[in-house]
């Protein structure tokens, strides 16, 4: 099932939240669950959201290995 938006605008508010007060954070989509949402959401619409905000440009995605960390989309120079 796909996550309403509400939900995710709801999801989306709350991570550019806490990138405001961290923002040097990074981490996997597990762990955003985990410790910068406590755990209130699905991890599919978790996800929904973060790659909405990389479409934005507000977040970059870094491999490492098989995962995917995410953090704010860091401006050269």
């Amino acid at each position: 099932m796909t996550p309403d938006s509400a939900l995710l605008d709801s999801i989306i508010d709350q991570i550019r939240t806490y990138l405001c007060q961290y923002p040097h954070a990074a981490d996997t989509c597990e762990g955003i669950a985990q410790w910068w949402l406590a755990g209130q959401y699905p991890p599919s619409a978790i996800e929904l959201a973060l790659l909405r905000l990389h479409a934005m440009g507000e977040l970059e995605r870094i491999a490492a290995g098989t995962r995917q960390i995410w953090r704010r989309q860091r401006v050269p120079g």
